[in-house]
């Protein structure tokens, strides 16, 4: 079976992804046909972007990401520019993958038609987004055999949309179980019909940060069970029920603040 991945270029929570899921990779039936990067910023401007940061973290953790950013950025241009990846550390997904040959494929809009040509003639039967920063459109979606799949971190249809793990967190006292969920992609965010689902018991005393990276660890060995379905042909679906549905946008700083209020913490 042929996969591939599309992605963003985040240097703190994805390669926790891949590293997890190279380490548990072994079924010979599974090819990663390659791994397509994305700018992490979507339609935003950097400028928008550091904007929308700065009300999400406030100052003191801005600084503290920010600076930790810039030194990932020196870094990671010292591993591919002057030793190809062969350096040690891993400070970005890029870095991580050149050490492990991994083909990397960058891509700015994964919806133009060349790119879903190129698609079409190397035979994928599916692909899989891990945080892809594009909405994918019907061509895309159609391209693969079995189409596309996502996993999204919460139990859906509860908490669509953005940063579910802040929400779920956010809304412990009334729900203290959560959930990582692999589901086929439509040209609806999150709505596509459930291959897998899991609980995922949530701790208030873990930061915001480190669930982030607990969830993008235990999403690679979901992924890989829902890889192993495919291999069979198109398993049977689960109901995605959109009446049942909650819908989040990214938090706002009134947001972060009432989180912060209930005792929980962004790093």
């Amino acid at each position: 079976m042929n996969v591939l991945f599309i992605t963003q270029d985040d240097p703190f929570y994805i390669p926790h992804f891949f590293r997890e899921f190279l380490a548990h990779y072994r079924d010979p039936e599974i090819k990663v046909d390659g791994i397509v990067i994305q700018a992490p910023l979507g339609k935003k401007s950097m400028g928008a972007l550091m904007k929308q940061m700065l009300a999400f973290y406030g100052w003191a953790d801005f600084l503290r990401v920010g600076f930790k950013f810039a030194f990932y950025k020196v870094m990671n241009a010292i591993a591919i520019r002057w030793f190809r990846g062969r350096f040690p550390g891993n400070f970005s997904l890029e870095h991580f993958l050149l050490k492990n040959r991994i083909r990397i494929v960058h891509c700015p809009d994964v919806n133009v038609t060349s790119f879903i040509d190129t698609l079409k003639s190397r035979k994928l039967d599916l692909i899989v987004s891990v945080a892809a920063s594009q909405k994918f459109r019907k061509d895309l979606l159609s391209a693969p055999r079995y189409g596309c799949i996502n996993v999204h971190n919460s139990k859906l249809p509860r908490n669509r949309g953005m940063l579910p793990n802040f929400w779920s967190l956010y809304r412990f006292d009334s729900d203290p179980v959560s959930g990582m969920t692999v589901h086929r992609m439509n040209e609806t965010l999150d709505d596509g019909a459930i291959v897998l689902q899991e609980e995922l018991r949530l701790d208030p005393s873990e930061s915001l940060e480190d669930l982030m990276v607990r969830t993008k660890k235990l999403n690679a060995h979901l992924i890989l069970r829902a890889l192993s379905l495919y291999k069979n042909g198109e398993p049977a679906l689960l109901p995605n029920d959109g009446a049942q549905a909650t819908y989040n946008s990214f938090p706002t700083r009134e947001d972060v603040k009432r989180f912060r209020a209930k005792g929980l913490r962004i790093l």
